[in-house]
């Protein structure tokens, strides 16, 4: 007898005997324990239980009298009965279907869904479900625009899922608890995304604080007082300002303390109203609407020295940071370049936190006399890292002195764009929504953001130039011209994703993009 499984249907094939294949016959076992005969109509009993989505339904004028329900091997079919083999409670079964790249549909393994099935196979393991629920793979499940897809029998209940946390909360509340998870799942017949409202924390303002000129500190927890959601250093948080703008602003506090965060925050003389609203209309006890954290600018995990570098307002991420270091064995240090002691935020924490691992370095407002980052960078060493956040002047004094450096060793987060000096030429292009099956036209004059939101497709957006990766999209097909400030050179020759407020089509290219 082989046996294989897919759309969460198991199909078992024997033979009484091997030499006469027309007494072959195919058991679907699980969820239905159904029998056929092996024909020549065996393709059309497949497709029906296969892609009916109901895989206990019979297959009229085809299906055996007598199913396998004894405790001995069938006579009829030559298999084991149910009872002699193993049976789990749950059957999971993951679309890991492959497509040709480019393929406007994209597929599920295009979305990430293999790694996202081993990750939910060892996190079964690890929650010591082996012996009750299995973990399949499984071949195109034909919902490829609403993947990574999977379907948990036998309830028949489908989801579709995108990260590492989705398989958390199905594991924990559908295989554990029993409750569906209702933000995931799909309905019946559904073929395109539902449109979402994306998760929004409320929070209220527990002190506010001026750490330095122009600068304030604001402290914000939970209005109930519960654990607000977690996030590793170098993360931030988007802001929703009454005037109806969105801003990124880093997480400066421990993250470690799951009861607050902490935010840094300097006054811009030509604010758009970010800052200023912040400044002028949030004191104790205020509310305020906020994304969850996001992560763009992150501490490498196999680096053995950290070297941060952080120009004035640019020490709240690398502040975080230095929490999360004094808990890790690998060597750091911080140089930290501001015009003044007086100029400088979060002096006292900058302090405690890192102790004798920091060096100030006062200019008196002018860079030049300041940090001699050239210097600083002038010998690569293995396995050391740097983190640079600050003005867009430090930052790419970083980058150009650093050249000589492995590319990923370098780690850089900009809070604004230097106004650009010559213009990028734009020719009109051409984007395919995979899972929307649409084709939009971008004008020279307009970006991919404006044109797909105009579209009445919802994307997540807050920068818009290129800063913030709250854009990020998953590119399926096309060459992009990658303008933004957040990926890596070696991300962007990949060509595997684009933020589409800033960037591109390359000549003559028409994009496939994942929504």
């Amino acid at each position: 007898m082989s046996a294989w499984t897919s759309a969460g249907v198991s199909i078992g094939i024997s033979s009484v005997d091997r030499k006469d294949s027309s007494h072959s016959v195919c058991h679907v076992m699980a969820p239905s324990e159904n029998c056929y005969r092996w024909t020549a109509d065996m393709r059309s009993i497949l497709r029906s239980v296969f892609l009916s989505h109901s895989p206990t339904r019979k297959v009229l004028g085809l299906c055996l009298a007598r199913p396998c329900n004894t405790n001995r091997l069938c006579q009829e079919c030559a298999m084991p009965s149910a009872s002699q083999s193993h049976h789990y409670d749950i059957h999971v079964f993951c679309c890991i279907n492959e497509r040709a790249p480019g393929h406007p549909r994209g597929s599920c393994t295009a979305r990430g869904s293999q790694a996202l099935q081993a990750y939910m196979k060892a996190q079964g393991k690890a929650l010591g479900l082996g012996s009750r629920v299995r973990i399949n793979k499984s071949g195109c499940l034909e919902r490829c625009e609403l993947g990574p897809t999977m379907v948990i029998y036998p309830e028949g209940v489908w989801y579709t899922y995108n990260s590492e946390a989705d398989i958390d909360e199905i594991l924990e509340h559908h295989v554990l608890g029993g409750e569906r998870v209702e933000r995931l799942l799909l309905e019946p017949g559904q073929t395109r995304p539902r449109p979402t409202d994306p998760p929004r924390l409320t929070l209220q303002v527990a002190d506010v604080s001026l750490t330095a000129p122009a600068v304030k500190r604001f402290v914000l927890r939970s209005p109930d007082d519960t654990d607000l959601p977690a996030y590793p250093a170098g993360a931030h948080i988007d802001l929703f300002t009454e005037p109806g703008l969105r801003r990124s602003y880093s997480l400066a506090g421990d993250p470690a303390d799951r009861e607050q965060y902490v935010l840094g925050v300097r006054r811009e003389q030509d604010s758009r109203g970010g800052s200023s609203w912040l400044f002028d209309q949030l004191s104790a006890n205020s509310k305020v609407t906020a994304s969850v954290p996001r992560i763009s600018f992150a501490l490498a995990t196999d680096a053995t020295m950290h070297t941060l570098i952080a120009g004035g307002i640019g020490i709240t991420p690398i502040l975080a940071m230095g929490h999360e270091l004094k808990t890790r064995s690998e060597d750091y240090h911080l140089h930290y370049c501001t015009p003044s002691e007086a100029e400088t935020p979060f002096l006292k924490e900058v302090r405690s936190v890192f102790g004798p691992r920091v060096t100030f370095h006062h200019d008196g407002g002018d860079p030049a006399t300041g940090l001699d980052v050239q210097a600083l960078l002038a010998d690569p060493v293995t396995g050391q890292h740097i983190y640079v956040c600050g003005p867009a002047g430090l930052v790419e004094s970083a980058r150009l002195h650093s050249s000589h450096w492995p590319e990923e060793a370098f780690h850089s987060e900009l809070f604004a764009v230097e106004p650009a000096t010559d213009e990028l030429p734009n020719e009109a292009f051409d984007v395919f929504l995979s899972r929307q099956k649409m084709t939009l036209s971008v004008p020279p004059e307009r970006s991919i953001l404006e044109v797909v939101r105009d579209a009445g497709v919802a994307v997540e957006t807050s920068c818009e130039d290129g800063l913030c990766s709250c854009c990020w999209t998953r590119l399926l097909g096309g060459e992009a011209d990658h303008r933004d400030h957040v990926l890596s050179s070696a991300e962007k020759l990949a060509n595997e994703s684009i933020m589409i407020c800033v960037s591109r089509a390359a000549d003559g290219e028409t994009l496939i993009l994942d929504l």
